[in-house]
């Protein structure tokens, strides 16, 4: 007997194009989460792999009654909540406008925000260094258990004092995460010469405040 080939939500992107619903809320956010991390292995790399093995795990067994969800559906609960405030409407609807009169939709503003996550995810990843790379191998190896916390604090405080814009916002998170100004101008979709912009203000900004400490 021929065996029935499993449909997963991995693979439908149809629901996309349906109006925000109670019933569809979660299959649109784990279409938009899978497509944009996807779309980001190409500027991220081995950090969004990881993430993107995880989130199909998560996304083809997460009506399994024993299946415990990695941080990564995460980005699809983020989603999901988004899109919850804009029922009623398609992905496609305009809900605002830059400053420079160019229009954002429901989709690409849920983008965002999900980028706001995937941004923070990725760089504490990038900061972190395996303690093993750091032993020398002649020694032995010693385990620790600790829990490491990662305290914002005092970076958002700062980020807050600078009043910076949405997409400077977006575009330092980007560049913490490791990527390059070109790699940033194009999930911005904006000018190289804009996102350079937008570091020259932010460094601006910063020393206007915090120089005279």
């Amino acid at each position: 007997m021929k065996e029935k080939k499993v449909k997963t939500s991995v693979l439908d992107y149809e629901v996309l194009k349906e109006i925000i619903s109670p019933d569809n809320v979660l299959e649109m956010a784990e279409g938009i989460a899978f497509a944009e991390v996807r779309y980001l292995i190409g500027y991220i790399g081995s950090r969004m792999q990881k993430m993107y093995a995880d989130l199909y795990d998560d996304m083809v067994r997460r009506n399994e009654p024993n299946h415990v969800f990695s941080d990564s559906y995460d980005l699809v609960q983020e989603c999901a909540l988004f899109l919850c405030e804009h029922c009623g409407k398609r992905l496609s609807d305009v809900i605002g406008h830059t400053k420079k009169g160019k229009k954002i939709t429901v989709q690409i503003a849920c983008i965002r925000k999900m980028n706001k996550l995937i941004n923070r995810r990725t760089s504490d990843c990038y900061r972190c260094i395996s303690v093993e790379e750091l032993i020398p191998a002649c020694q032995p190896s010693i385990e620790i258990n600790e829990e490491i916390t990662h305290d914002y604090t005092l970076y958002d405080k700062i980020v807050e004092s600078l009043n910076l814009t949405e997409n400077m916002k977006i575009a330092l998170e980007c560049r913490i995460s490791g990527l390059s100004y070109p790699e940033i101008s194009r999930n911005l979709e904006r000018a190289q010469s804009t996102v350079i912009e937008y570091f020259t203000k932010m460094r601006q900004r910063y020393t206007a405040i915090y120089s005279m400490y």
